[in-house]
């Protein structure tokens, strides 16, 4: 998984930096303010990465390409807004903003924006549609624009947020394929089935329900492979059903999905390799898929109430 760095305050450099590692787009500035360029990205998957990136001028940016990609912008300083031919997408700390890249007009940024960035071809997106519809649906997929705080569609995305953050931030210079897959796997079904659209009733409509065997077999294959982070499509390809049904059995049944129980199944793994003593709390964090330590707290003190640090110290194992 690769992983890039710059800083420019040059306007040139910077568009030639932006423009290498995204599609054709024209940076400018406002007039007396100069480029403070500092971007990052990190490739999760081929068909995804995450970037950080801060103009530290007030810029504005206009497509020259129209990439085939969907932009999730998560302001965590500053403003921004993108523009389209009919409306307007505000982007704050409190409202982040889905932006098609071959339908925005141009965005403009804050002088204090600071962004995180999830950067998906539509294509990938399409094709998870597809598996979980079952078919290949007769209009283009298209998203609401914007995601605001307090509403469902935040509340799911607050966790992806948290772990595309936590993956941007990190100073390893690789994850595991396996865990950058589940990662992807997460982001792409919070997005369609959290974030509304315009297949979000279809997709959304209460199916036959799965039979409990299906359920249970999904549920061994998660146990036996849960060190390599099995991907969604994976168990239900173990399970015999399509993803959409899988996702339908978790929620009837275990009243969650399958990529939330897998990582609760290995937070529950390691939680019992802590209070045997088998290593440090970053020892078991990374053996069990959490390569980013203080993430893996997070994850772990919603989960059972406690820090992984108390859970050594207050648990030990018989040898």
């Amino acid at each position: 998984m690769q992983s890039r760095s710059y800083r420019s305050d040059s306007l040139p450099e910077g568009n030639r930096i932006l423009n290498s590692e995204w599609s054709r787009h024209r940076v400018s500035v406002q007039h007396g303010q100069s480029l403070r360029l500092r971007f990052s990205i990190r490739s999760i998957t081929p068909a995804m990465s995450v970037s950080s990136l801060c103009y530290g001028a007030q810029a504005v940016v206009r497509p020259e390409e129209r990439a085939n990609v969907l932009l999730v912008q998560m302001p965590r300083a500053g403003f921004g807004l993108a523009s389209f031919d009919d409306a307007s997408t505000p982007m704050d700390a409190a409202h982040y903003a889905l932006i098609d890249a071959r339908s925005v007009a141009q965005v403009v940024y804050g002088r204090e924006a600071d962004m995180l960035v999830l950067r998906v071809a539509m294509e990938r997106v399409n094709a998870r549609l597809e598996e979980d519809l079952g078919y290949r649906p007769a209009t283009p997929l298209s998203f609401a624009r914007g995601m605001a705080r307090g509403s469902p569609a935040w509340a799911a995305w607050e966790p992806v947020a948290a772990a595309l953050a936590a993956v941007e931030a990190s100073a390893l210079a690789d994850f595991p394929a396996p865990a950058m897959s589940a990662l992807e796997g997460m982001v792409l079904s919070t997005l369609l089935l959290a974030q509304p659209h315009n297949h979000s009733e279809a997709l959304l409509r209460p199916q036959p329900a799965i039979a409990p065997r299906h359920v249970r077999r999904a549920e061994e294959f998660i146990h036996a492979n849960l060190r390599l982070a099995p991907a969604t499509a994976d168990i239900a390809a173990h399970a015999g059903v399509s993803t959409r049904a899988l996702f339908d059995g978790f929620r009837r049944f275990l009243q969650t999905t399958p990529a939330a129980y897998v990582r609760a199944a290995r937070l529950a793994a390691a939680r019992a390799d802590l209070q045997c003593g088998h290593g440090s709390v970053g020892d078991v964090a990374a053996r069990w898929g959490f390569p980013h330590a203080g993430h893996f707290a997070v994850l772990y003190r919603r989960q059972y109430g406690e820090a992984p640090a108390r859970t050594v110290r207050a648990h030990s194992c018989d040898s």
